[in-house]
């Protein structure tokens, strides 16, 4: 037998790594091709539910928004028809109460002119 010289040891070392680096870099490689085809088709998955999803949500914000806005109109209409209702009753008060103001000093005035009227009468009488 002969005997093998260094570089033959270190050739067969080197190929014997090698090897050992080949079969440990499938046997990782496997599981890791497995992991990203996995990812792969869960991306696809999330992709195809979730455009759908996101389109809802955009109908569902355009749909609150328009609500809000028309919640919006509907305080500015009871807004303005409660100012209309102050107007219509400060007009009321002024049209009702002036009238009402103006008998009432209108008989007070003419009670006093008919109590002063009825004391000169008296006066007169028992003269």
């Amino acid at each position: 037998m002969e005997s093998m010289s260094f570089l033959e040891i270190t050739g067969l070392i080197a190929i014997i790594l090698i090897s050992a680096f080949a079969v440990a870099g499938v046997i990782v490689a496997i599981p890791l091709f497995k992991l990203l085809n996995r990812i792969r088709h869960l991306s696809e998955k999330l992709n195809q539910s979730l455009i759908p999803m996101v389109e809802k949500l955009n109908t569902t914000v355009s749909h609150l928004n328009s609500e809000v806005g028309s919640i919006s109109e509907l305080t500015q209409s009871v807004s303005s028809i409660v100012e209309q209702l102050e107007k219509i009753i400060r007009l009321a008060r002024i049209l009702i109460t002036s009238p009402i103001i103006k008998l009432l000093s209108a008989a007070a005035g003419f009670s006093e002119v008919v109590k002063k009227s009825s004391e000169k009468t008296n006066k007169n009488n028992n003269r």
